[in-house]
């Protein structure tokens, strides 16, 4: 009984341990950081607030979005209404969003995966992302037939000096080899 008590107790004091000093006193402090967007502790660790840019609106007749960067990511989120909308944006069979995220290394776009298989269905277009991190094109034939069945798509691009990364996501699983998607970095 003893050595269970005592193997309990040694096991609480290692998970205690791991549990730094400084997130504990800073949250018990309650102060107000210098720089609401981001808190530095110490250079221990960094908290970001959100920086999703939500589109809740039709996007603008010239598809640009404003993006805004922390720590060199860009995250947008197109709502149902804005999908909705990028149906009026096609042109010569493209549907092109401009994303504004000057200084960003890593972009993140996200949307209903039903709602762009029935615009890319009713507009017949591809969809053109363009930013400074780089230029994805997703074929109509992909974007009717590959996102039929899930619930949201996430496309994320990173460059920076000494790395390069895209992947695609639907409802949370990467896809793979998929056919006409171009990247240009």
């Amino acid at each position: 009984m003893k050595k269970q008590f005592i193997a309990k107790l040694l096991a609480l004091a290692l998970v205690l341990s791991t549990v730094p000093a400084a997130i504990l006193s800073v949250s018990a402090a309650g102060e107000t950081p210098a720089n609401p967007e981001t808190q530095k502790n110490d250079g221990y660790y960094e908290v970001n607030e959100d920086t999703t840019v939500r589109v809740n609106e039709p996007v603008s007749a010239d598809g640009t979005i404003e993006a805004k960067v922390v720590g060199g990511k860009a995250t947008v989120t197109l709502t149902n209404k804005a999908v909705e909308s990028l149906t009026d944006l096609a042109k010569d069979g493209e549907i092109t969003l401009e994303i504004k995220d000057e200084g960003a290394t890593k972009l993140e776009v996200s949307y209903s995966a039903k709602l762009m298989t029935k615009v890319a269905k009713e507009s017949g277009a591809d969809l053109t992302i363009k930013s400074t991190v780089a230029t994805i094109t997703i074929p109509n034939d992909v974007l009717t037939n590959e996102f039929t069945n899930a619930g949201n798509v996430k496309i994320a691009v990173q460059s920076s000096s000494n790395s390069m990364g895209f992947s695609i996501q639907a409802s949370g699983r990467a896809l793979k080899n998929i056919k006409g998607v171009k990247v240009e970095f």
